[in-house]
């Protein structure tokens, strides 16, 4: 039997559930939630839904998503970080570690984070030597750092695997996004070029149309494209729209579901 993609969940997709009036979705029913209501097999959690909780709620989170088997994969930083200035060099070092022990704590094997817009080649080469440094401090967890697509130069695949390639090393990655791929150079191109470096994908999911189709971009050419490149690690859904987020991601979920069987050989 072949690997295929793996179908999880971006956990701050689930906002509106987690702060509405009546019964709110807890943190700690998260895993057994998206696992058993949902059908997903693993969370990637943003940073700011962690904001204030103690060793022990780490250690309680890791514990309940293994009984759930619906592991906590990455740890996304909420904010943009700027990589580029001296000035905050110390500081973003600091950070990435602090997030890497936390993301060990709850079972992560990775922290993702989105870089400050970049203008110039002259930034380029300072974020490389900020993010060499911080790899240094991140490898003490076993933790692997993933840049998720960024505005300015490297808004442009290519520019953001290059940069990959200067910092070097099994410990650094990419996540890309269906959104990203869609409106900076299409999702065929962006994902043929990023996803050879993914460890997780963002699987954007914008809204359907009454005949059910999704709007925006093609989420069966999504796949059908990161099959053609021989991706095989996880789809995180994350919906972009408001309301309820439920029917729009189970819709997803049976989508994405069907074209990877589809790819897959007889």
């Amino acid at each position: 039997m072949t690997s295929q993609m793996v179908l999880t969940l971006s956990v701050g997709a689930l906002r509106p559930l987690m702060k509405r009036a009546k019964k709110p979705l807890d943190i700690f029913e998260l895993p057994t939630f998206v696992n058993e209501e949902m059908g997903l097999r693993g969370l990637n959690i943003p940073s700011d839904l962690l904001a204030g909780r103690t060793p022990k709620d780490f250690e309680r989170l890791c514990d309940l998503s293994d009984k759930a088997h619906c592991p906590f994969l990455v740890l996304i930083e909420t904010p943009e970080l700027d990589l580029w200035s001296p000035v905050n060099q110390p500081a973003v070092i600091d950070r990435l570690r602090r997030l890497a022990s936390a993301a060990t704590r709850i079972g992560c094997s990775s922290v993702a984070i989105t870089l400050a817009e970049v203008t110039t080649q002259e930034r380029v080469d300072a974020v490389v030597k900020t993010l060499k440094l911080a790899l240094a401090e991140m490898d003490k967890f076993e933790i692997s750092l993933l840049l998720q697509s960024a505005q300015g130069i490297l808004s442009d695949g290519k520019a953001l695997v290059d940069v990959v390639k200067k910092v070097g090393g099994f410990r650094i990655g990419t996540m890309p996004s269906f959104q990203h791929a869609a409106t900076n150079g299409g999702v065929s191109q962006e994902l043929r070029k990023l996803a050879p470096y993914a460890q997780s994908i963002t699987a954007s999911v914008k809204g359907f149309s009454v005949d059910g189709d999704h709007t925006g971009w093609s989420l069966d050419e999504c796949v059908e494209t990161l099959r053609a490149v021989g991706y095989v690690n996880s789809l995180s859904l994350d919906y972009l729209g408001k309301g309820d987020p439920i029917k729009p991601l189970s819709m997803a979920r049976d989508m994405l579901s069907a074209a990877i069987e589809a790819a897959e050989p007889a």
